[in-house]
């Protein structure tokens, strides 16, 4: 069952997401659950995402191939990717409470309460739900914890 979870954790390094090419700007209005700051997301001609207010201010320039839905990670953040498929996070003011700088982000609590697995490298470690580094990912291998603390 540990190799597998690893397994699965070395996939989750490799995996990539790719940008959609040709995208003519645009805006889309997102659901509150979504965005609970009730921006518009817009897309620059290049395809990268961003978000502008309802008065037309841009908020998060367009800096990002992918923004998920806030909440889905944690509570008023908002998991980002740039360029390079490196991910971090967001939160509803726009500012980076962690620098896109993973190739891989696991949710926060899987292997212990308010912690989210990470990968640079095919090295893993922990943030907290601070976004702070707490376990530097220098490992090659860790372990799946069963019991949360």
């Amino acid at each position: 069952m540990r190799n597998y979870l690893f397994m699965l954790a070395i996939l989750g390094c490799s995996f990539t997401s790719y940008a959609q090419n040709n995208i003519e700007p645009t805006a889309v209005d997102l659901s509150k659950k979504e965005n609970p700051a009730e921006w518009i997301l817009v897309y620059a001609p290049d395809g990268l995402m961003g978000y502008i207010n309802r008065e037309g201010k841009e908020i998060v320039p367009p800096l990002f191939t992918m923004i998920y839905p806030f909440g889905e990670y944690k509570e008023n953040w908002a998991r980002v990717e740039i360029l390079g498929d490196l991910t971090g996070f967001i939160d509803t003011t726009g500012k980076f409470v962690v620098e896109p700088k993973y190739e891989y982000i696991e949710k926060f609590g899987k292997y212990r309460e308010d912690w989210a697995l990470v990968c640079i490298d095919d090295q893993f470690g922990f943030i907290n739900s601070q976004g702070k580094e707490i376990v530097p990912p220098i490992y090659s291998e860790i372990p799946f914890i069963n019991k949360k603390e």
